[in-house]
């Protein structure tokens, strides 16, 4: 099967080389599922405010929809590339021991906040 029916990142599911990634995205993109999460993830995002959230708090929210946190790291990408929300430049400690990003809506941030990205430019 061609790649003719998966739309093109990020209004559609990424996806490797490989058809078995083709075929995950052709699911999520056409079962609704993708738009579902984006949507659970954004509603955290916004409701977190100007202090953040990290993908670890939003994997584990009550009726979260994802099956595994690298799912919910992949929402949080597409909707940083769709510009809806950006990283605050602050990290904390995630569940693997590891300081992570933490996520903010788009409109928390400013161009002088080295998010180029956001408005057009490069990333500072």
């Amino acid at each position: 099967m061609n790649d003719n029916d998966l739309p093109k990142y990020p209004k559609g599911a990424g996806y490797r080389d490989d058809e078995a990634s083709r075929d995950g995205a052709r699911k999520v993109n056409s079962d609704g599922s993708r738009k579902s999460q984006s949507d659970f993830a954004l509603a955290l995002v916004e409701a977190a405010g100007p202090a953040g959230i990290i993908a670890d708090t939003i994997f584990a929210a009550p009726d979260a929809p994802f099956s595994a946190l690298a799912l919910c790291r992949a929402r949080l990408s597409e909707l940083k590339k769709l510009g809806k929300i950006a990283k605050s430049g602050e990290r904390r400690l995630g569940l693997s021991g590891i300081a992570v990003n933490v996520w903010v809506a788009a409109r928390y941030v400013t161009e002088q906040d080295g998010q180029g990205d956001l408005f057009g430019s490069e990333a500072a």
